[in-house]
Formats: structure tokens, sequence, C-alpha cells
């Protein structure tokens, strides 16, 4: 409005003419009055309209941070899809949907968000325990065990992945030391004679075969595997002479022999 009567104006001095105003007279003064009143009624409306586009928006921004939070969400937005938004038909949609939200809907959804950490942790055996056990204990939650048998087929899927994948000599000689500074020396012996099937001329599996015996009391074995490695390599005979997982085989003769330990010290001449 202001930039209107600008314009008035500054056409009325180019014509060289005195822009005089007139008289108002008394209705013509309220309409402007009245229009102007309206125009910042009607700014003030937008700008709350505004506003509370703002907050409804803030409102219905979530933002889940966890598989069972997305889980959980996903499973309420496909029932939210399936609300009626008309009338006469809303109440009987509306009671056939609260029907499949039962008791067993919140605990069955817990169960099934636990599966899928479990999958996003790549523990996909302990997963599908979960998932299987969510069929057998909630058969009424038809959505949720559909998609329950989804992530038990991931499950499958992931761990035929892992067992395709070929596993080398040396894989198997680290977990096999894995296994032997945790004392599993059943689990220890196992990894080191794979790895020997694969590696048969590596000195220092036989070794490690070896201290794993020898730790777990097969000492006669303990020594056979500790020979060949020696065989192998003479700095074997060093290494087990200092070795504490030798221990026990001290007052073994054979053990003494094999790694120097009654050899006489050298005379003089």
């Amino acid at each position: 409005m202001a930039r209107a009567l600008a314009n008035k104006k500054t056409a009325k001095q180019k014509t060289g003419k005195i822009a005089r105003p007139g008289k108002k007279s008394g209705p013509k003064a309220s309409s402007k009055v009245s229009h102007g009143n309206i125009a910042s009624k009607g700014k003030i409306s937008i700008e709350q309209n505004k506003h509370r586009e703002i907050k409804k928006a803030k409102k219905e921004t979530v933002r889940p941070t966890h598989p069972h939070h997305k889980e959980t969400m996903h499973m309420e937005a496909e029932s939210r899809k399936s609300e009626p938004k008309t009338g006469a038909t809303s109440s009987i949609d509306t009671s056939a949907r609260l029907l499949r939200q039962t008791k067993t809907t919140s605990a069955a959804l817990a169960v099934l968000g636990k599966g899928v950490e479990l999958i996003y942790q790549k523990e996909f055996k302990k997963a599908r325990t979960e998932l299987r056990s969510l069929l057998e204990q909630y058969p009424g939650e038809l959505d949720i065990l559909a998609r329950a048998r989804s992530y038990i087929q991931i499950c499958d899927r992931e761990e035929a992945n892992q067992k395709k994948q070929p596993v080398t000599s040396d894989q198997l000689y680290a977990l096999g030391v894995l296994e032997h500074n945790k004392a599993n020396y059943d689990a220890a012996i196992s990894y080191f004679l794979q790895s020997i099937e694969k590696h048969p001329n590596a000195d220092y599996i036989y070794y490690s075969v070896a201290a794993s015996q020898a730790m777990k009391g097969d000492l006669d074995l303990s020594i056979e595997n500790l020979r060949k490695a020696v065989e192998l390599n003479e700095d074997s005979r060093i290494y087990a002479k200092n070795d504490a997982d030798f221990s026990a085989l001290q007052s073994k003769k054979e053990f003494a022999e094999l790694v120097g330990l009654n050899q006489p010290p050298n005379s003089e001449s």
C-alpha cells in the first residue's frame, strides 16, 4: 500500500501539479481502515499457519536409531496404511484392525526386534533360534510371523555363505593359537592339525601342537610332534628349552635329550 501511494505522488510531481489531498468523508475513511485491518489479520493468520505446520512437523518427526525401533515403526506404519478414512466403513475396518492387534502383539514385536538385532550383529544362529521361538509362541500374529519367516531365510542364506568361504592354513593356525591362549587345548589341537593338513612342512605348527599337548598332559604325543618340529627347524630345540608350556616334560629323558638339557659342558683341553 505505501509503495502504491508513493508511485501516485511521484506521478503528480512529474506533471507539475501539486497534489492536494481532499477531505476524506467518513465512510471512505472507515473502508480504508477496514482494508488495512483485513490485510494485517491475513498476515497474522499466515504466520500462525506456518507456526502450526512447523510444530506439527516436529511432532511427526521420528528418528529411530535401533533395528528394533525400525522394525516396530515399519509394522505400525503398515497398520496405519490400512486405517479407513470414510465414515460408513470406518467403524467396521477399525474394529477389524484392532482385533489383529492382540495382547501379544507388543511381546511378539519385541522378540522380532531381538532377532533383527542379532542379525545386525551377524549372530545368525541365535537370531534363527529367537525367530523360530516367535513362530511357536505367537501363532496368531500372522503379519509378524510372515516377517519372521523372511528373516529366517536371511539367516539361512548368510550362514550358507559363511560355510562356502575357504579357510586358509594361516587362519586355522591363528584360531589354534587363540584357543591355546584360552586354555582350550582340545580345540587348539584340532585347529593345528587341520592347519598341518594344508601346510605339512610348517615346523611352527608342529611346535604349537606339541605345546598344546604338553599343557593338556599328552606328554608322549607332545614329544613326538616336538621332534618333528626340531627336524624341520633346529631353532625349535632352543625355543622349547625355555618355553614354560613344556614344563611338564622337564622330567622326561626324551625331552631332555631332544632339547639338550642333559648334555655335559664342554671340557677344556
